[in-house]
């Protein structure tokens, strides 16, 4: 006869972390973090209570083997992007990278190899993570790419920018924050600029997060560190032109709880960044000397980063904050519009044009995906306007990619296709998890997978359809890939290598 208490207990916890699976819940790793270890604390009091004379035995026996668990594993993180939790021996440590010192004489830079362009910011020149068509080979099992170099980095979420022979990124290695500059060629390390700065958030992780921005015509470079120092340095060097803590300046209440991750914008003479946790939205500095041009918004940052749009005739910063969306005056910072846009969860990823007047938002945890219009008002005055709410794509970490009538994005970690006339999912397929992509051309989308291989997916609004796959990465990968023409870098909390594709 089957006892009822376990039996109850099992088939209550485990239909709900069964429906949670079924269903793809953006709560579905509870099942694992709580409800796993919930049915293992009540079936073990059961076992050492529900007998008499024996409970005191029973109950040593409990606290021996939970004691002896704790001893053994230590939690490690996010396995990925759904919480699941990642478990380590407790005597299992990493190889700690050497500290970096800033240099006095970097080495210069060789030319950039043939075939390599400038991708100076994240997610593309314009930042809308929209690439040129392909100058290179579609075919990776006719033509694979050939792996130019792979090297051992720190911690952290950032992506690679790219000016001429120059690759620069961000990397947390011990206490020092790190802006670092890679030879494009070769891997090998030309400058360094170190903080005594550090973040740390057992879920998601160690180390800056952000991508650094290059102004190519002036030579510098602007990183926003996890802990919201903005550093301008001199692209060639290393060396500090000048810095600012943009959460102090921002009257941010604290950091944000998954840290800084937002890459700088460059509008003429100024570069943009956003806020914290409460305070300021936005707030400009003038390149040449970083003093405060403007600050904007009271809604405070979000994980998102701003972004120069054409919406309604009208050139605007169009930013992403706590609870809302809004677009700015690029050389004022004047709130053009608002549209309101709550949720307690981060806000990742990017608005996305889709025509002339409208741009798709997208989010997760339970926060609604809109596609919004923006036009004149009856007092002139700019509105913007929700066409439809849908809970498709929840795109969480990623931004979703526009071909025509159709986004593509990860769904809670699942590519998808949404008919952008009403906001349905099209069809769901392709466990890439939660990575990143970025779209090429007019028919290819890049799509950087959380465990690390790379495919070139094709714009298809009837299926899936993979047209190549890179063994490039094998581990939990959240940073954004680069494609520098034919140069493919990429990297995560580890290593980076760095692919040249090729040409037709």
């Amino acid at each position: 006869m089957i006892p009822k208490f376990p039996f109850f207990l099992t088939l209550i916890l485990g239909g709900f972390s069964a429906w949670l699976w079924m269903t793809d819940n953006v709560m579905r790793s509870i099942s694992v973090m709580l409800l796993l270890p919930l049915w293992l604390l009540l079936m073990g009091l059961w076992w050492a209570l529900r007998k008499q004379g024996a409970r005191l035995r029973r109950m040593g026996v409990l606290m021996l083997c939970a004691m002896l668990f704790f001893a053994l594993f230590r939690y490690d993180g996010s396995a990925d992007g759904s919480a699941f939790p990642s478990l380590a021996w407790r005597w299992q440590k990493k190889e700690p990278l050497p500290t970096l010192h800033n240099s006095t004489t970097p080495p210069a830079a060789t030319a950039a190899p043939a075939g390599a362009m400038d991708m100076p910011r994240f997610l593309g020149t314009k930042g809308d993570g929209v690439l040129p068509e392909p100058e290179w080979q579609t075919d990776w099992k006719a033509h694979p790419p050939r792996e130019v170099w792979r090297v051992r980095v720190g911690e952290g979420w950032s992506g690679f920018a790219v000016s001429g022979g120059r690759a620069i990124t961000q990397e947390q290695r011990g206490p020092e924050e790190c802006v670092t500059c890679y030879d494009l060629a070769s891997g090998k390390l030309l400058w360094s600029h170190t903080d005594e700065a550090r973040f740390d958030e057992a879920m998601g992780g160690i180390g800056p997060r952000a991508t650094p921005t290059i102004d190519v015509t002036q030579g510098v470079v602007f990183a926003v560190g996890a802990t919201g120092l903005l550093n301008c340095l001199d692209l060639a060097t290393g060396a500090v032109r000048w810095k600012r803590e943009t959460l102090k300046d921002t009257a941010a209440k604290v950091n944000l709880q998954w840290g800084k991750s937002s890459s700088p914008l460059l509008s003429g003479e100024l570069v943009v960044c956003s806020g914290g946790d409460g305070g300021t939205s936005l707030i400009a500095y003038r390149q040449s000397d970083g003093e405060i041009a403007w600050k904007a918004g009271d809604d405070g940052g979000s994980y998102s980063s701003p972004v120069l749009l054409t919406l309604a005739g009208r050139e605007q910063i169009v930013n992403i904050n706590n609870t809302s969306v809004t677009g700015h005056d690029p050389a004022s910072g004047e709130v053009l519009w608002r549209f309101d846009w709550p949720g307690g969860f981060p806000k990742v990823g990017q608005p996305v044009q889709v025509t002339p007047k409208r741009i798709l938002i997208t989010s997760s945890y339970g926060v609604k995906s809109h596609l919004l219009e923006i036009k004149a008002g009856g007092d002139g005055k700019l509105v913007a306007t929700s066409l439809w709410n849908s809970s498709a794509p929840r795109t969480k970490f990623s931004s979703a990619s526009v071909f025509g009538a159709h986004a593509y994005a990860a769904d809670e970690g699942t590519f998808c296709c949404v008919d952008l006339s009403n906001g349905e999912r099209v069809w769901r397929e392709g466990r890439y998890g939660f990575g990143q992509q970025i779209r090429v051309g007019d028919s290819w989308m890049l799509v950087q997978a959380e465990k690390g291989f790379v495919t070139l997916v094709k714009a298809n609004p009837e299926r899936l359809e993979e047209v190549s796959r890179l063994d490039a990465l094998h581990s939990k990968t959240w940073n954004p890939p680069t494609l520098a023409g034919r140069w493919l870098l990429l990297r995560n909390d580890t290593e980076a290598v760095c692919y040249e594709i090729p040409a037709k």
